[in-house]
């Protein structure tokens, strides 16, 4: 059997009809590394072509085989956490809203909520099925678009008005995590250069929020963090090539050193070199001494505490005073679960969403893809960095932003963004073993043959 006629035959054993490229080409490169062997060895051409194919096996056993391997997956358990998580959250926020004296919002509310989440599951969908690797071949005209919208949208009704425009500046900061992700794939094997490219890029996009006017910092501050980790799971994965190790430290210190200069400047200089305003100044000022502020803007985080402190362990079926804040159905869900179902069920659902997200850490790391690895990771780190911050302002540990936690929390843009990211996330695992690296530079392959002395 020629080598043609064994790959055929082995092919038509692969169903999806993406993995049979992937497969083709592992075998492929197995017959030529052992044509070559056979080469070296003293054998002719054809006869080596003959013992390379022979070596592989019998066609039908070994494409059966690779079909079990090279087909999609599917994290039931990740969908089914995804469902109850978030009627959990539907359900905290209809009980929210029913004591609220906010007409307008309680009686939008039930139907606003299930049809987001109903989006949400359907843009999920979409790209759980869709193939990543489309981002990475038009990258550039996407991240044309995003810049096209971030100057235009502002001039259209209704986002030029103060509240609509701090949503589309949050929207715009946490959308560009994954496209710096691709912006990363696409300066692989560049080393360092690769690595400045994507820094200024990185700090060109926030440069270019702020003169636009969007300036949210609670989202952009994230945003750039997730970015920095993504960079540094990039340096890891040695996906530019060169010294991994010290690429990787090198990003590290500075992911570490950032905060650390951002909080020490707040403590010691009160934001003077960082150019803080008042009351971010005063934002953190609060979570370190909630009480020095008790009347103005520590209140918030003293209720909460509060709250927390007299919190059965199984509930009181009371949302509490925090329940009453305005917005409260989109910042304090979390704290108002633990009051009304105690904090058994709170804590239950903060360890499943953990473990959610470990479970999407995971995913990714596993990608031998690198795309999908880094798609993966930027997903997962964001969506981790909003649940940590909003976590531990329910629990009256951290700073009192407007930030939203997925599947429990109130709105539009922020429902689909969590669900958008989660599809990614979904759709890098379930083409695991199936689509092949997205490549748009030539392969080379170096051949040995052995040379006679006569």
């Amino acid at each position: 059997m020629d080598r043609t006629e064994y790959l055929n035959t082995l092919t038509e054993q692969i169903q999806n009809k993406n993995a049979k490229k992937l497969v083709l080409e592992e075998i492929i490169a197995h017959i030529e590394d052992q044509k070559e062997a056979y080469l070296l060895d003293g054998k002719n051409e054809a006869e080596a072509e003959e013992l390379a194919v022979k070596e592989m096996g019998n066609p039908i056993d070994t494409g059966a085989r690779l079909n079990k391997i090279h087909r999609p997956k599917t994290d039931i358990w990740m969908l089914l956490v995804m469902v109850v998580l978030t009627l959990i959250g539907i359900i905290m926020q209809s009980i929210i809203c029913s004591g609220f004296d906010n007409f307008t919002v309680a009686n939008s509310y039930h139907i606003n909520t299930i049809l987001f989440n109903l989006t949400g599951f359907a843009l999920m969908l979409a790209v759980y099925f869709a193939d990543y690797r489309i981002l990475g071949k038009y990258v550039w005209y996407i991240y044309g678009v995003y810049l096209i919208a971030a100057v235009v949208l502002p001039h259209i009704p209704p986002y030029y008005e103060y509240s609509h425009h701090w949503q589309l500046g949050q929207t715009l900061s946490i959308l560009f995590v994954p496209l710096f992700a691709v912006l990363c794939y696409q300066f692989r094997g560049e080393k360092g250069k690769g690595i400045i490219k994507a820094i200024g890029l990185l700090f060109l996009n926030m440069l270019l929020l702020l003169l636009f006017g969007y300036y949210t910092s609670a989202a952009m501050i994230l945003a750039f963090m997730a970015c920095l980790i993504t960079l540094c799971g990039a340096a890891f994965k040695g996906i530019f090539g060169g010294r991994k190790k010290l690429q990787t430290g090198l990003l590290l210190a500075f992911i570490i050193g950032v905060p650390t200069l951002f909080f020490g400047d707040v403590l010691l200089f009160n934001g003077r070199f960082l150019f803080l305003a008042e009351y971010q100044i005063r934002r953190i000022q609060v979570m370190l001494h909630p009480a020095a502020f008790a009347s103005e803007a520590g209140y918030q985080t003293l209720l909460v505490r509060n709250q927390l402190s007299e919190a059965s362990f199984f509930g009181g079926g009371s949302v509490g005073k925090v329940g009453e804040l305005s917005g409260a159905w989109c910042d304090y869900v979390l704290i108002c679960l633990t009051a009304y179902f105690g904090l058994f069920i709170a804590l239950a659902v903060v360890l499943i969403i953990a473990a959610y997200f470990i479970r999407s850490l995971h995913i990714s790391f596993i990608q031998s893809n690198r795309l999908g690895f880094l798609l993966g990771i930027s997903c997962s780190s964001i969506l981790i960095l909003k649940t940590i911050v909003y976590v531990a302002m329910n629990f009256g540990v951290g700073l009192t932003v407007s930030i939203d936690m997925p599947f429990l929390t109130y709105g539009l843009h922020c429902t689909l963004i969590n669900f958008l990211f989660m599809g990614m996330i979904l759709s890098v695992y379930r083409n695991t073993n199936i689509l092949p690296e997205y490549n748009d530079t030539p392969h080379f392959r170096l051949r040995f043959e052995k040379i006679s002395n006569k």
